[in-house]
């Protein structure tokens, strides 16, 4: 029998928080078994910080310039950390916009064929208060979605 499987690149949106690197673990495991590739997606806000802007004194150019380069150096230190666990290819990917938006516009871009990540798990006021990514990336994306819950053992 044929397998509907055909698992060949696989995305772990994060936002280099350990909560959210926990999905990796599920995605190196599905990439170990299908010889997939992972993107490991980080999505950096349009704007900055407001607060910073004005603690700080500098302009938004500065703060932007600033926080990118910070992103790709704590992708590329999670990629490289991980690629010493595995011999399956991960491709950091930056990207600019809205979270849920930018991951649900790659997977298309790159015709993913799973998306895997992890959830905070909030309920009640907190999530109606800030919404949930899962559930959006769950709603738009058109490729399989796994979302994980990190134990207390995992963060």
């Amino acid at each position: 029998m044929k397998s509907i499987f055909n698992i060949k690149k696989i995305i772990v949106p994060t936002d280099l928080s350990a909560l959210s690197l926990t999905a990796f673990n599920y995605a190196k495991d599905i990439a170990e078994r299908w010889e997939s590739e992972i993107h490991l997606v980080y999505v950096l806000e349009k704007s900055p910080p407001f607060l910073a802007m004005r603690s700080l004194d500098v302009d938004e150019k500065e703060v932007m310039t600033s926080m990118e380069k910070k992103a790709k150096e704590q992708l590329e230190n999670e990629v490289e950390s991980y690629s010493k666990e595995t011999d399956v290819k991960i491709q950091p990917v930056l990207l600019k916009g809205v979270d849920y938006e930018e991951v649900v516009k790659y997977s298309k871009d790159i015709k993913a064929d799973l998306i895997v990540l992890a959830t905070h798990g909030r309920t009640g006021i907190l999530h109606t208060l800030l919404g949930s990514v899962a559930e959006k990336v769950i709603r738009y994306a058109k490729c399989p979605v796994l979302v994980t819950t990190p134990t207390e053992n995992d963060v």
